[in-house]
């Protein structure tokens, strides 16, 4: 039996403070699955707790009622534990009356509030979400009791459905996962685009196709997945995706714990919710969410490897090409039209490749970069390889892996390259280091300018919001040719 039997929340008012408790009861539940778990709240603010099923019994104050008839019917109740997320002088007069055995209080930053009405004084304590607060208070409870209980998890299911650079960087969320839970099933539900990343995965036992953006775009089609996925009748989600979607389906699909970002779209849907944060890498970030197993510092190795069937016919068409012993990759697209340097830059880059350094080039991509790489050729005098919209996803994998530098813009195909230890340089223009998705690890190159303008939004867009696009006018060929001769001589 759980050490807890009893657990009391404090929240008395007001209405929004008590409806960003709701998580907290999920999580509470989640953690401590046999616990009677109550609240203490206003008598006009109860019915936004009343129908909850994480809570056990609704606590009234009622209006007029002495603070000292409160205490004593609290005390009446033996709670073993208390979690005052209200911390003033009612709440604590509860607590200390309660004989309870165990007081743990959110901390509110009255001083910085205080200073930052009355004398406009800033503080980082400002900054942090009082639902993070919250759940601050929440994490100071048994961590080895609630990691004993995520360790029975049998069957685990992570929801990753966003582009293929996001895919490629969650693999080191996945090793982290197996490392935790050795015995457990393991599960992905992605896209049929980024399939390929999860499928020879170590960790990962069954992959579920979700084609969110073709054949099942519709309602009906996602709720046969819902039905899918809850006839698999897993223990855990892990949901590193951001988008209502993703949280929508597991808790449709009735999975018990469901582990996501503060920042999802569906974080009241979430039992577990990970403060989300700007300025780490994305792979840092996505392994914060083993925070809530008591999971320190997990590995970041991502972790990508080629197919030997893909390998062999990459191999296979650089011969038929005529490759050489030195091979250069090149991306040079991606779906967000400021995220792509100049045609002219990479037409320049790639010349100078072939010509001053002997090597081949190989330019790679989607189908829809096609248009990008035409011009580019029209503007070159020597001859590439367009493998544009030529390869599967493995074989993209296998021709970064056989590349010795990759040149690239901030997409996908960068994210595979680091992944397969390829030294890489990368051109940055709309995006900054601080929104987590540059090159993770030493070895790699990052060419940008430092504008005040930038970032200009959190993937790029259609065209420059001033006009100017100076953050990819002004990187020249040859300061890039020179990244890569340097990344060549590595």
């Amino acid at each position: 039996m759980p050490e807890m039997q009893k657990i009391l929340v404090i929240r008395l008012s007001s209405l929004g403070d008590v409806v960003l408790t709701l998580p907290v009861f999920q999580r509470l539940r989640s953690s401590f699955p046999d616990a009677h778990i109550a609240v203490l709240v206003k008598d006009a603010y109860a019915d936004v707790l009343r129908g909850e099923s994480s809570i056990n019994e609704v606590l009234t104050l009622g209006r007029g009622e002495s603070i000292f008839a409160v205490c004593s019917r609290i005390r009446k109740e033996k709670f073993d534990t208390i979690l005052d997320l209200h911390a003033n002088i009612r709440s604590r007069l509860v607590c200390w009356l309660s004989g309870a055995k165990r007081i743990v209080r959110y901390q509110k930053g009255a001083l910085a509030r205080r200073l930052f009405v009355g004398w406009r004084l800033s503080s980082d304590e400002l900054k942090r979400h009082t639902l993070d607060r919250y759940l601050e208070a929440l994490g100071h409870l048994d961590k080895k009791h609630r990691v004993l209980l995520t360790a029975s998890s049998k069957k685990i299911l992570l929801i990753q459905t966003a582009f293929l650079g996001d895919a490629v960087l969650t693999t080191p969320l996945l090793g982290a996962i197996h490392q935790q839970f050795p015995e457990a099933r393991l599960t992905v539900l992605c896209t049929p685009e980024i399939a390929d990343v999860f499928t020879r995965h170590p960790g990962v036992s069954d992959v579920i196709v979700f084609d969110k953006r073709g054949a099942e775009r519709s309602w009906i089609s996602r709720w046969k997945l819902i039905k899918r996925v809850s006839a698999e009748h897993f223990d855990l989600a892990v949901i590193p995706h951001r988008s209502f979607t993703s949280a929508l389906i597991a808790y449709l699909a009735g999975i018990p714990r469901r582990v996501g970002f503060s920042a999802s779209q569906g974080r009241w849907l979430l039992t577990d919710v990970v403060p989300f944060q700007w300025g780490v890498h994305d792979v840092d970030r996505n392994l914060a969410l083993m925070n809530v197993f008591g999971v320190q510092n997990p590995s970041g190795e991502l972790w990508l490897k080629p197919d030997p069937a893909a390998a062999k016919r990459v191999a296979d068409r650089l011969q038929s090409a005529g490759a050489r012993d030195t091979v250069v990759g090149i991306n040079a697209g991606s779906v967000w039209a400021t995220k792509r340097w100049l045609p002219e830059g990479f037409a320049a880059v790639a010349d100078r490749i072939i010509h001053d350094l002997g090597a081949s080039v190989v330019f790679v991509g989607g189908d829809k970069d096609s248009g990008t790489m035409n011009t580019i050729l029209s503007m070159m005098k020597e001859k590439p390889i367009n493998w544009v919209g030529q390869t599967t996803l493995q074989e993209l994998v296998a021709v970064i892996a056989r590349s010795q530098t990759f040149l690239t813009n901030d997409s996908g195909p960068l994210h595979i390259a680091v992944a397969s230890q390829v030294p890489t340089v990368a051109i940055f223009g709309p995006t900054t280091r601080e929104l987590g998705f540059f090159p993770y690890g030493p070895g790699h190159q990052v060419i940008e300018r430092d504008l005040a303008c930038r970032p200009c939004g959190l993937h790029g867009a259609d065209k420059c919001p001033l006009g100017h696009f100076r953050c990819m006018k002004e990187i020249s060929a040859d300061e890039v040719f020179q990244a890569v001769k340097g990344q060549l001589k590595r």
